[in-house]
């Protein structure tokens, strides 16, 4: 999904690839994401942590739970919007998503499809 991001980006001349994060232990560290996506260099390098990513307004999170909910903290904190589109999330993950949206905009859209998003 992540490489599928970042080609989506490079389409769209209004919005800019700030940051690309993988796990901590990626062999993918410090590789441009443009590279790794197939397309030009990005001049941006796949970090390892949010605290590395720096300059980015919205985050778009298609990880898993218990980092989606890591990522919500340090986006509440620094004041910095999330898109989510994460699957899994308990009753309670998912009213620390609601009680987050309070002070930052989120999008939370379990399925990315436009048919489900208008169902929901």
């Amino acid at each position: 999904m992540g490489r599928m991001l970042v080609q989506a980006v490079q389409t769209n001349p209004a919005v800019k690839l700030a940051a690309a994060i993988e796990f901590p232990q990626s062999p993918l560290l410090g590789v441009d994401a443009g590279s790794l996506a197939g397309i030009e260099d990005q001049g941006v390098a796949i970090v390892g942590s949010l605290d590395e990513a720096d300059g980015f307004d919205v985050l778009v999170d298609f990880t898993r739970p218990e980092p989606s909910l890591s990522a919500l903290a340090f986006c509440q904190a620094q004041q910095r919007r999330m898109v989510i589109g994460t699957t899994g999330f308990s009753d309670s993950d998912k009213q620390e998503i609601a009680a987050a949206a309070r002070d930052i905009g989120i999008v939370f859209a379990p399925n990315m499809s436009v048919g489900v998003n208008l169902c929901f």
